[in-house]
């Protein structure tokens, strides 16, 4: 086991963000230096690394070092060496899924606590990921309407997956596909289990209703929270490299992969990690 390494941090944006250096993740580490990363983690929500090239099995590794893996995505591949490593592949016409804000699969009861995304090859200009930070989205509500809130619940599921699901099925095709991922109903106003932070809960992406009220009342008040979240002094914006690895909590942030490279080819490897080991508690719901 190699020496705890001696980590340093440089802040992305005052929001949220940081990159670390003087790991490498491809080698094994002990307790501390993953209890280190943890921490920097609550504090930073999202962690990136530089130069890392981490081989598919690595990545498992690194992921199990936090906690569970999650259940096998319902649409995605696995690459073939890792079946816990999805391939996010976009090039030519296809329309890239996730330039949208969200957190990764809120359509499910407990999403996955965390998630390790990496660049393995990436167009020549273009395909950078934003992340926002949804405790900082919760703190500039209007007082009075972060109350209303703190009551409500929503319908979150699959939202544009139903579209290549209808592509490949029609209606018997998006039943099906609205039966294996599922649908869950989470607090508009969620709690962060080990910072107990308040943080917004609902992203364009996934959120489709607000629970006792009516389709327009609902459709209003979604929207107005959903356009809170676009504000830039919430953001990060992370400019990939190859062999970068980025790690962000997913219970309090939300990302949009910006499509703006195609026809060039983007592929990335992604790793969700269920539970969180050190706070001993599965992803809110």
């Amino acid at each position: 086991m190699p020496a705890t390494p001696d980590l340093t941090t440089e802040v992305i944006t005052p929001a949220i963000g940081a990159e670390i250096e003087g790991i490498d993740l491809g080698l094994p580490h002990d307790d501390d230096t993953w209890n280190r990363l943890h921490q920097l983690l609550l504090e930073h929500q999202v962690l990136v690394f530089r130069g890392q090239h981490l081989d598919p099995r690595r990545m498992v590794d690194m992921g199990r070092a936090f906690g569970e893996l999650g259940a096998r995505h319902h649409t995605y591949v696995t690459h073939a060496d890792a079946d816990d490593v999805v391939i996010l592949d976009w090039h030519g016409d296809m329309k890239p899924d996730a330039a949208e804000w969200h957190s990764d699969m809120t359509y499910r009861a407990q999403p996955p606590f965390a998630s390790i995304l990496q660049a393995v090859v990436l167009p020549p200009s273009g395909g950078d990921t934003l992340f926002a930070n949804m405790y900082a989205v919760h703190d500039a509500l209007d007082s009075g309407l972060r109350s209303d809130l703190a009551e409500l619940q929503a319908v979150h599921d699959m939202g544009a997956f139903r579209t290549p699901a209808y592509t490949e099925g029609g209606n018997a095709g998006i039943d099906a596909a609205m039966v294996a991922a599922g649908s869950a109903v989470h607090p508009i106003i969620a709690h962060h289990p080990v910072t107990q932070r308040p943080y917004l809960n609902v992203s364009e992406s996934f959120t489709r209703f607000v629970i006792g009220l009516s389709a327009p009342e609902s459709g209003r008040l979604l929207t107005h929270v959903f356009d809170l979240t676009n504000r830039p002094e919430f953001h990060m914006r992370l400019r990939w490299q190859a062999g970068t690895v980025a790690m962000w909590d997913n219970r309090a942030t939300q990302h949009y992969a910006v499509n703006d490279y195609l026809p060039a080819r983007r592929v990335m490897h992604r790793v969700a990690v269920a539970t969180d080991a050190r706070s001993c508690t599965a992803a809110p719901t």
